[in-house]
């Protein structure tokens, strides 16, 4: 049995990882739920555990630390995951490049699982995105659409940028010289190395995904559509798992999955 601590724990992904690890009773116990200090919800109860805002007196309970916040909470949650040597997964999102670093150093210390999605079934549609690129990069243009709920902060989300990496390192190109995130005015005649990656907010969407591939002749959709939160919490939970008897390192969900070619 795992013993996870949830951040933001009265949040949208909280509640949906404290639902799945409590209908998991025999793989997964929780072991301790936080929020930031001030926030209403410290001192009561989901599914009759307590919230807390202090991860240092807390975090001997845990096995596993599962962290969905902001990047600044993360990292100071980070710094104290180090002190206590506890494992870490990463579900937080819009990391600059300087925080990334701080999260690589904090790997050498301790096991870290990080994710721009924890959904099994866009870790897979990764890897079949791939093997579509190797197949039609020559000959089809290819474009990012994803779709969230109107609250969400970042944008494109990184699922979508993780998205285009990845098509992009299969190219062989550089993704900061060929994505862009919006075109308008008269000229703008595309390059077949470009990637366009569009955001769309509105209302309650959970999270779609969708990668089209066109030429002249046809065109390819590879797409994926998240019902609920719950399977994102799946992921992550599964993550924990991985991590529990893990060395110090930074992992991906396609350790956790086995999805390496």
């Amino acid at each position: 049995m795992v013993r996870v601590g949830i951040s933001g724990a009265a949040g949208r992904m909280g509640n949906a990882l404290v639902s799945v690890a409590a209908q998991n009773p025999e793989i997964y116990k929780i072991g301790l739920l936080l929020e930031a200090k001030g926030n209403s919800a410290v001192g009561a109860g989901i599914s009759g555990f307590s919230i807390t805002d202090d991860l240092k007196k807390g975090i001997a309970a845990v096995d596993v630390f599962i962290d969905f916040t902001t990047p600044s909470a993360t990292l100071t949650h980070l710094k104290e995951l180090v002190e206590a040597n506890k494992p870490v997964v990463i579900g937080t999102t819009g990391f600059d490049s300087n925080e990334l670093f701080e999260i690589e150093l904090a790997s050498k210390r301790i096991p870290i699982v990080m994710s721009s999605n924890y959904s099994i079934g866009v870790n897979v549609m990764w890897k079949l995105l791939k093997q579509a690129t190797r197949a039609l990069k020559d000959d089809y243009d290819i474009d990012i659409i994803e779709e969230h709920h109107r609250m969400k902060k970042d944008a494109p989300s990184g699922t979508a940028i993780t998205t285009a990496e990845i098509i992009l390192k299969e190219k062989g190109l550089d993704p900061k010289a060929n994505m862009v995130f919006g075109r308008d005015g008269r000229n703008n005649v595309r390059d077949r190395d470009q990637i366009g990656v569009f955001a769309v907010r509105a209302g309650g969407i959970v999270g779609e995904h969708k990668v089209i591939f066109g030429s002249m002749g046809d065109k390819l959709e590879i797409s994926h559509t998240a019902f609920s939160r719950e399977t994102l919490a799946m992921g992550a939970l599964k993550a924990a798992k991985f991590l529990a008897d893990k060395p110090a390192g930074l992992y991906s969900m396609a350790d956790v999955l086995q999805l390496h070619d």
